[in-house]
């Protein structure tokens, strides 16, 4: 199976490669057509050079027929070109067809002289051969008119260049083609190179993102990417880390869940164990007194099965709910009712803000529960003397039920870890004060179910905001 690292590093020298040949096609064929057009275009130059003098020889001369007869002059007129053109006569020299020519300064190649003589060509005022090479095809010939008096006597031109050149053009064109082939084969290596480096550099993080995923795969929820870049890999890394650690926090509260489930589980049977074991022995005879104990017991462990229960449905997404039009005022004064006179016994005073009607969706037996267990906890936890405050109030699109008590307070770290399962404020506060920890829990899976939310404030009052928003229709 081939790596990452491979099939980046052979995706990249591929098509490297691929782009050094095109390159290479396109350069090569841009550059011979340039240089054949630099050279057409050079040549061109020539001709208007020369033009003037062979119309000087045809001033003098009066006609071609000189040209036409001794072809060494006109050889003797190419030997005078140079690559800045036509050498001009030298002061006091008559210019006349006749007169010999001076050597130039930096004289024409012979190679060179050979290639023009082969190309250039003079024809007369009829397009008769005069000089030069013989060329039938005008149509594609270069030429330039020859005007004496502002008559044209003639005309000089060359042939294309297309395929043929000076040697001096061949060797400019294999200088260039080797230099070309130098240069890609250094960026081959070049790209090669950092292939290398790019490849290795993505697949080494992406490894350890793999390796992490296998660790968390066996269980070790404790592994780490170690991978710290801004891109889209050190993202996915990031994402994997922020999995690790959710999970093994799921895991940790998962054990902590197991072991306060046992640890309430174990207090009440150890103590229905005890006292039946003390009655059987005849240490304690079964009167109402011990009767009424075991039963508290027993409820005590139902409302503890029944709140895992509901959890635990939660948790599954199966928790049943009968959404129905319900007056909520008209609930909350129901279990308000039903709380007096508890809270009366534990020497509280409840200050309640209901209006006479409000009508919402919702599971009127879930917001029951919900209600029960916020004024539970209240009863529970505020002092002897203090107040229970209770509001509902009718906002746009829905509604606000707030539940706030007198001191006892909470911090704000106790707070966020309210709604946790079997948590309590105080460790001193176990089954002796009634409650089990699952309460505020329940109330939240509800809330949430409801598409609502629950979150907690310092009250006005000293003591805890627990403020529950609900929709209308839910």
């Amino acid at each position: 199976m081939k790596t990452l690292r491979a099939k980046i590093l052979l995706a990249l020298f591929v098509s490297t490669v691929l782009a050094l040949i095109a390159s290479s096609v396109l350069s090569r064929v841009a550059l011979q057509r340039g240089f054949l057009h630099f050279l057409e275009q050079q040549e061109s130059r020539q001709l208007e050079l020369l033009a003037p003098e062979l119309a000087r020889l045809y001033r003098q001369q009066g006609d071609w027929g000189s040209l036409r007869r001794d072809p060494r002059r006109w050889m003797r007129l190419l030997a005078r070109q140079r690559p800045e053109g036509v050498m001009p006569p030298e002061r006091g020299e008559p210019e006349t067809g006749d007169r010999p020519f001076p050597p130039p300064a930096r004289a024409a190649s012979p190679d060179t002289v050979r290639h023009l003589w082969r190309r250039l060509f003079v024809l007369d005022a009829q397009s008769q051969w005069v000089a030069g090479a013989r060329y039938g095809d005008l149509e594609e010939a270069r030429t330039a008119p020859i005007t004496v008096d502002g008559q044209t006597v003639g005309w000089v031109g060359f042939r294309p260049t297309g395929r043929v050149m000076t040697p001096e053009g061949r060797q400019f064109l294999d200088f260039q083609r080797r230099a070309l082939l130098a240069s890609l084969a250094v960026a081959l290596l070049l790209a090669t190179g950092l292939g290398f480096w790019l490849a290795r550099n993505l697949a080494r993080p992406v490894g350890r993102v793999g390796e992490s995923v296998s660790a968390l795969t066996d269980g070790d929820f404790a592994a780490r990417t170690g991978v710290r870049r801004k891109d889209e890999i050190g993202a996915l890394a990031r994402d994997v880390d922020r999995l690790a650690e959710t999970l093994e926090r799921n895991r940790t509260a998962r054990r902590r869940w197991t072991a306060d489930v046992a640890h309430e589980l174990r207090t009440p049977v150890a103590i229905l164990r005890g006292e039946l074991d003390a009655m059987r022995d005849g240490v304690r005879t079964p009167d109402p007194a011990g009767l009424e104990s075991l039963h508290e017991e027993v409820a005590h462990l139902g409302r503890l099965v029944e709140d895992l229960q509901t959890l635990a449905l939660a948790d599954a997404g199966a928790l049943e709910f009968r959404f129905q039009s319900t007056d909520v005022a008209g609930l909350l004064r129901q279990v308000l009712d039903s709380f007096e006179e508890r809270l009366r016994a534990a020497g509280l005073t409840l200050e309640s803000c209901v209006p006479d009607r409000l009508e919402a969706r919702c599971d009127r037996q879930r917001l029951r529960q919900v209600l029960q267990n916020l004024l539970e906890n209240a009863c529970r936890y505020t002092g002897v003397g203090g107040i229970v405050r209770v509001r509902l109030i009718q906002q746009e699109d829905g509604y606000s039920l707030e539940v706030e008590d007198s001191p006892p307070g909470l911090s704000p770290s106790q707070r966020e870890q309210l709604f946790n399962r079997f948590y309590r404020a105080e460790p001193s506060r176990g089954r002796s004060g009634g409650g089990s920890g699952l309460g505020l829990a329940i109330c939240r899976e509800i809330v949430a179910a409801h598409g609502g939310s629950i979150e907690t404030d310092d009250s006005e009052l000293g003591g805890l905001l627990i403020r529950v928003q609900l929709p209308l229709e839910a």
